[in-house]
């Protein structure tokens, strides 16, 4: 259970205070010091909390009274803390002249120039008013996407705008928050040109790409790097579609990653593949790009760019190149010692083993409800409008952002004519469970005549698995059951019956 920070508990105040004396005691160099809430939306709202100002939403005052309180303990020391989730109004009483804020964008980045963007005017003004408020002022900047760090995310020309827009702004610094002490697509080249531009926001990125590609590769393989990743940097820069910081693989293809594009590079990459071998950074670019040419085939179901192909006879074949690739991914991942794939630590083990399970089941499955038209009668989350993903060949894994259907705000029901799957004996469904985020298997699937005459039932029971894939299949009726399938026939997905707040994910839905 997620707890929270009481910041005018005596207490608390205390310990941190002796323990940043005891640390600045052991070096004279360690004089800033961030004190953060826990990472929720959780505020405490005691009476010393509330009498110093808190809301339930609001924990600024009581994280600036305990700030305002080790500032003047500590005179010659900085103390910060960030703007971001519930420390995000500024207090109505003073601030101490040695503390600061980091005002976090992790809510504006979304991929586009902050000064090009719906977000630029609040963002200004925020800033104003903070650099009003306290003496230090810095931004906590974000440079990958956390749901997928082989993302290559290039950011570098966006970034550049943004630190000039900083620097005009009058913020004392900048933070770039990466993906840590995990590995993320060219980190060392993003690293390297993010050091350059927070020295000098004027440097000629094009030119930076290509002196490090050259530097650190022979001239061949340098070329088709500099060439792909200049090109995907301008691509994303000049793009107008937001791609947050969270964020599936569908909306990567959409913001830059061309496939056609990218799968000729990938190909022209591999031909270096022999010659670099014993490289431990190719192999970690070719870990991310076996990757990301799987998650596209992923994202695309069937066809050119897809993992399989629908034949005349609406059968799915799995393509030949989909057990390579992962043969690769296994190979390349445990050559370059790389175990996970993002920020909440998914293995790459266990994302190659489900591509696994699912091709295995998918392979030679008739699909007859491929892109076949239905209604929703359901209501639909804000977020989660695009009924396609339920029958466009397209799978989910682990992971809901990418081609899950999520009902949180009702069940799910939809409305489909016989005559388009007259050929199928039964419905095949795929659901997510992920406790984390409130998702949870169905309780029940039924199938209704128009009139909700119930035709078909199954239960489900509760299942206590924390995060997994289930497929669950209805048979439809036969010639000889009582109750019949109507031309016009109604399925309904029942959410869990579990208590409180909880989603339902369903992915294919096939009638084989």
């Amino acid at each position: 259970m997620d707890q929270q920070f009481c910041f005018t508990s005596d207490s608390l105040f205390k310990y941190v205070n002796e323990k940043v004396k005891l640390t600045y005691q052991s070096d004279n160099a360690l004089n800033k010091y961030m004190i953060l809430p826990n990472d929720n939306s959780i505020v405490c709202t005691c009476s010393t909390c509330k009498a110093v100002g808190n809301s339930t939403t609001d924990a600024a005052p009581a994280v600036f009274t305990f700030l305002n309180k080790l500032a003047k303990d500590n005179k010659q020391l900085l103390f910060f803390t960030t703007a971001y989730i519930t420390v995000k109004e500024i207090p109505k009483f003073n601030a101490e002249s040695n503390t600061g804020i980091f005002y976090s964008t992790i809510a504006i980045q979304k991929g586009i120039p902050i000064k090009d963007s719906e977000y630029f005017k609040k963002f200004e003004n925020d800033i104003k008013r903070w650099r009003a408020y306290v003496n230090n002022v810095y931004i906590w900047d974000y440079t990958v996407n956390f749901d997928n760090y082989f993302d290559i995310y290039p950011t570098i020309k966006v970034t550049q705008s943004n630190l000039k827009l900083y620097q005009k702004l009058g913020v004392n610094g900048v933070f770039l928050h990466g993906s840590e002490y995990n590995y993320s697509t060219f980190q060392d080249l993003k690293a390297t040109l993010f050091a350059k531009l927070l020295w000098d926001p004027n440097i000629d990125v094009d030119t930076e790409i290509n002196v490090y590609f050259h530097h650190r590769f022979s001239k061949k393989l340098a070329d088709i790097l500099t060439n792909y990743y200049t090109f995907i940097d301008n691509s994303f820069f000049t793009s107008n579609k937001e791609l947050s910081i969270y964020s599936g693989i569908h909306q990567t293809v959409r913001k830059y990653l061309d496939p056609k594009v990218f799968f000729d590079f990938s190909t022209e990459f591999d031909t270096h593949t022999q010659a670099n071998k014993f490289d431990k950074e190719y192999l970690k670019i070719a870990t991310a790009i076996t990757f990301l040419k799987l998650e596209i085939m992923r994202d695309y179901g069937f066809g050119i760019y897809g993992f399989a192909i629908l034949n005349s006879d609406s059968e799915i074949i799995i393509k030949d190149e989909v057990g390579l690739l992962l043969d690769k991914l296994a190979d390349y991942s445990r050559s370059a010692d790389l175990k996970t794939y993002n920020e909440v630590k998914y293995k790459i083990e266990d994302y190659i083993n489900s591509w696994r399970k699912t091709i295995y089941k998918y392979h030679k499955r008739k699909h007859y409800f491929y892109k076949k038209p239905f209604e929703v009668l359901s209501k639909l989350d804000e977020d989660y409008t695009d009924i396609t993903v339920l029958n466009d060949g397209a799978f989910g894994l682990n992971d809901y952002i990418t081609n899950w259907h999520i009902s949180s705000i009702d069940n799910l029901v939809l409305k489909i004519d016989k005559k388009e799957i007259s050929k199928s004996t039964k419905i095949t469904f795929s659901f997510l469970q992920d406790t984390k985020h409130a998702i949870y298997y169905p309780s029940a699937i039924e199938i209704f005549n128009t009139d909700y005459k119930l035709i078909k039932k199954i239960r489900l029971k509760l299942d206590a698995i924390n995060l997994d894939t289930k497929e669950v299949s209805i048979l439809l009726p036969e010639a000889y059951d009582n109750n019949q399938l109507p031309d016009i026939f109604i399925v309904k997905v029942s959410k869990s019956t579990i208590v409180g707040k909880n989603a339902l994910a369903c992915d294919e839905i096939i009638f084989n």
